[in-house]
C-alpha cells in the first residue's frame, strides 16, 4: 500500500537506500562488482538495489552494513545530494555472478 501510494514520488525509501548504498560503496573504493563479489550476489542485483528497484531483505540489508564496515542505521541516513565520482575495476567486465577466489 505504502509503495503504491508513493509510486510517484521521485525519492522513494527504496530509491533512498541504495542511494545511500551507492555513496558509501564508492567512498570506499568497491566498484558495484566487488561489492556484489564480497556480499554473495549478482552485480546486476546490486545495480538494482543501488537504483531502487530491488528489494533486499534484512539480511541482505546486514550483510551490506556488515561488507561496508557501517552499522545497519548508518545506511539509512540521507545520501549526501552529490552523487561521487564513478570507481572503475582494474579487471574487465563480468556478465552476472562472480566467482568466488
Amino acid at each position: 500500500m505504502y509503495v503504491a501510494q508513493h509510486a510517484a514520488v521521485r525519492n522513494t525509501p527504496r530509491q533512498a537506500f541504495g542511494a545511500r548504498v551507492k555513496q558509501l560503496r564508492t567512498e570506499k573504493g568497491f566498484t558495484q562488482e566487488e561489492l556484489a563479489d564480497r556480499v554473495g550476489i549478482f552485480r546486476t542485483y546490486m545495480s538494482r538495489i543501488e537504483t531502487g528497484v530491488g528489494n533486499p531483505t534484512l539480511d541482505m540489508i546486514h550483510a551490506l552494513a556488515d561488507t561496508l564496515g557501517v552499522r545497519v542505521a548508518h545506511l539509512f541516513e540521507p545520501a549526501e545530494a552529490q552523487t561521487p565520482a564513478k570507481v572503475r575495476s582494474s579487471a574487465g567486465a563480468s556478465r552476472g555472478r562472480v566467482s568466488r577466489r
